[in-house]
């Protein structure tokens, strides 16, 4: 059976994960209302209400979640990793 996550917002590039995955497990992604919208193998282990990255994304690229900037990434993420501290820093949005 596949582990859940759930996708914020369409425009987001990550999702949280509601149950602890590990690497090799399919993870289905639904939406707020829990339509499916994907599926994805992860690629590491990531705890439970963690991030998993939806595509692809190079080092510098903006990071949504809640369909708002979170971060920056630090070093290409690959669909499917875990995105943490490791990979990923804050970047201040609205703040003077």
């Amino acid at each position: 059976m596949a582990k859940r996550a759930l996708l914020m917002a369409d425009s987001d590039d990550v999702a949280t994960v509601i149950e602890a995955v590990c690497a090799g497990d399919t993870v289905a992604v639904e939406t707020k209302s829990g339509q499916p919208v994907d599926k994805l193998v992860s690629a590491h282990d990531i705890p439970r209400f963690h991030k998993i990255c939806l595509r692809d994304l190079v080092a510098h690229d903006i990071v949504h979640k809640y369909g708002q900037v979170i971060g920056e990434t630090t070093a290409p993420i690959k669909r499917g990793e875990y995105v943490h501290i490791h990979n990923i820093e804050s970047i201040k949005t609205g703040v003077e």
